[in-house]
């Protein structure tokens, strides 16, 4: 539910015509990019402070009943295909290069999806990039079975610079200063997660990893190679936050803060 506040930043793009030519997203935050690459302005938003609110979308009901806490299934098919829809076509025709990240249930990889993939498969590339390990049973596709991204790749900045990309403008989740601490309730994701080892391992090391990877995105913005957006504070919205007023406050920080830096976002650009 953080994930709004990205929401916010993209939908300032998108009233303001900014554009780029290559995109990644983990999570959330890749159906927020999705939306934004077929420009639906204010979808997202409609999904945080409306279809949220629907146990559905996420409960203890679903996790008793599927395993599952989020409701994939109404998010990604019932929302996203026949409720709301996405744009698929303007989506996977779009001249933006674009890729969603997911990790291998057997190995903890990530694996990055592209458009083609998004064609065959549509929301289940989302579901996978979304379902959280030990809240959310694995999603299968080709036979195979993916969790979150964010195991492994939160942050993929590694991966846009290895695709050639030479800046970076990034948002994030958590506000600037923010240090990952270790996975709480090691015991129960270790009991839950017990089929996926390596699942389990990724978790175990997981903070050190997005701290690093945090660390080197804040060397890459003092070096003028990176533009960071990234919320004041998120203290009153959690992952799975309810509170419709937060939620809105976070959603309007990140369009003021993407219209606050407008000029100077197209001067970097720029340069």
């Amino acid at each position: 539910m953080r994930g709004i506040y990205g929401c916010g930043v993209l939908d300032a793009f998108l009233e303001n015509s900014i554009s780029f030519p290559y995109g990644i997203g983990v999570s959330a935050g890749s159906a927020n990019l999705a939306s934004f690459i077929a420009e639906q302005e204010g979808r997202n938003y409609r999904f945080y402070t409306s279809y949220a609110f629907d146990d559905r979308y996420m409960s203890f009901k679903n996790f008793v009943t599927t395993g599952s806490f989020f409701g994939m299934d109404y998010i990604y098919s019932e929302l996203n295909e026949l409720v709301d829809p996405i744009n698929f076509e303007k989506l996977v025709n779009s001249k933006m290069e674009y890729y969603v990240v997911a990790v291998d249930a057997q190995t903890s990889k990530p694996v990055y999806f592209s458009k083609e993939d998004i064609k065959k498969h549509k929301g289940d590339i989302f579901k996978a990039s979304s379902a959280v390990p030990a809240m959310c049973r694995p999603i299968e596709i080709d036979g195979k079975e993916y969790f979150d991204g964010g195991v492994s790749d939160s942050i993929p900045v590694r991966r846009a610079l290895d695709d050639g990309c030479d800046k970076i403008v990034a948002i994030l989740t958590r506000p600037r200063g923010y240090v990952k601490k270790p996975e709480m309730g090691k015991a129960i994701y270790s009991e839950i997660l017990k089929d996926y080892p390596a699942i389990i391992k990724a978790m175990n090391v997981r903070h050190y990893i997005y701290n690093k990877t945090l660390e080197n995105l804040f060397k890459l913005e003092e070096q003028g190679k990176a533009f960071v957006f990234c919320p004041d504070k998120t203290e009153n919205v959690s992952l799975i936050t309810r509170n419709k007023e937060d939620l809105v406050t976070l959603y309007n920080e990140g369009r003021v803060s993407a219209e606050n830096q407008l000029e100077k976002l197209i001067a970097f650009m720029n340069e």
